[in-house]
């Protein structure tokens, strides 16, 4: 009685009441199986109170019983010890657990090993492991009081992983592989929505498209719905649009249309359908959804739209405004910059407009040597009315190595790049 009086007390965090019951429980006499057993609680009550040596000098002594459910518990608390003083190291207790869990199994004791074990292996990097032993345990004992708080740390771990950036230092692919075994642990609502989010983004920067499409896909038809599907399938449609496949991209544009959209959004979401209809060739469709959009990234399907229609002056025109001043800022130019300098250039020379490729050169001649492609920048801003110099083999290298398409899609992955930074942006 005295000894179950004090493993209430102390389950109550009343230690001088189980200092007082532990003196009653050691003072009767009791065959050595109630001894030790007394003595574990007597180590317990030692650990909880910050006496760790007398803690650990008790449990030392209790490892060596032969009974199972004296030694197991004696001994994962003394491993516990070790590992908080620094006397092992957290791999040495990772085999000490691992090797508990399969020793003693099917109460709070084997509950209370996978614990640390999946602690443990978190620390240590082994996320699927800690995943696997978390999971496992809960699956096995769901009716125990511990259970719960190991369906918790499962929880929490998984969080961990995918919300705050634990599993940024896997590769993409291996992330990925992770999240699928995993998913059902996804939490409902805001947070699930910005963990897929995160990890679709890392796939897009490693060109991992497919994967992340699906992904968002999955996430989209089966978790949410009105604006957080909406945001999510604006995500997917740009992904597919980097793909190369416009249909797919107006399929998830389709599937979340709603009048309760945000303006930025719908604004957004505006410019993916535009783009895919341009992609499939329909361009007074392309122009028309953004008729009324005066944004950067409408300013551009328009130069595009000119560009396919060999609108020369207008398309010239188009990239060179959506360029701005760019040419003030002496940074060397980003690929989508480049992509917009040489259609400008190559739009004026088609155009005959000598007068705005002259003033094109004027100003960002300085940029050819430090580009990603000089050769074809200098091409780009020759002009073709000295011998010829933009010869059709030119043009085909300009256009080779400056497709639009190419400048855009790099625009689109820094745009995921930036979205993905601290933890808990969206």
């Amino acid at each position: 009685f005295a000894r179950a009086w004090t493993q209430a007390a102390l389950a109550q965090g009343q230690y001088p009441v189980a200092d007082s019951a532990i003196l009653t429980a050691l003072s009767v006499d009791e065959d050595p199986i109630d001894e030790m057993s007394t003595r574990l609680v007597q180590a317990e009550l030692y650990e909880a109170e910050g006496q760790k040596d007398r803690a650990l000098h008790i449990f030392n002594a209790l490892t060596y019983a032969s009974e199972g459910f004296l030694a197991v518990p004696a001994l994962l608390h003394a491993t516990e010890i070790r590992l908080a003083q620094g006397r092992i190291t957290p791999a040495v207790a990772a085999d000490t657990y691992d090797s508990l869990r399969y020793r003693w199994r099917g109460d709070a004791t084997e509950l209370e090993t996978i614990r640390a074990l999946g602690q443990i292996y978190l620390s240590l990097g082994r996320y699927r492991e800690a995943l696997e032993a978390l999971r496992s345990a809960g699956q096995r004992l769901p009716d125990l009081p511990e259970a719960v708080q190991l369906q918790t740390d499962l929880n929490n771990a998984f969080r961990s992983l995918f919300l705050d950036g634990m599993a940024d230092g896997l590769q993409p692919i291996q992330a990925l592989a992770l999240f699928y075994d995993f998913k059902e642990l996804t939490p409902v609502g805001a947070d699930g929505d910005l963990m897929v989010r995160r990890l679709a983004r890392r796939l897009v920067d490693v060109d991992l498209l497919s994967q992340a499409a699906e992904l968002l896909k999955y996430q989209a038809d089966n978790r949410l719905d009105g604006v957080p599907r909406a945001e999510v399938d604006t995500d997917l449609a740009t992904i597919d649009l980097m793909n190369q496949r416009p249909e797919d991209a107006l399929d998830a544009i389709n599937a979340s249309r709603s009048t309760l959209l945000p303006a930025s959004l719908n604004a957004q979401r505006r410019s993916l359908e535009s783009r895919a209809w341009l992609e499939l060739g329909q361009y007074d469709h392309a122009t028309e959804i953004i008729e009324n959009d005066k944004g950067d990234d409408a300013q551009a399907i328009r130069a595009e739209v000119a560009w396919k229609q060999h609108d020369w002056a207008g398309a010239g025109t188009m990239f060179e405004k959506l360029l701005g001043d760019r040419w003030k800022n002496p940074a060397p130019l980003s690929n989508d910059e480049q992509a917009k300098l040489m259609r400008a250039g190559i739009a004026y020379s088609l155009a005959g407009d000598n007068g705005s490729l002259t003033r094109l050169h004027d100003h960002y001649q300085g940029f050819i040597a430090g580009s990603a492609s000089p050769d074809a920048l200098k091409v780009a801003l020759s002009g073709m009315g000295s011998a010829m110099e933009m010869t059709s083999t030119d043009l085909g290298r300009v256009n080779a190595e400056n497709d639009s398409f190419v400048g855009w899609v790099q625009a689109m992955k820094q745009r995921f790049r930036q979205a993905n930074g601290p933890a808990g942006a969206s």
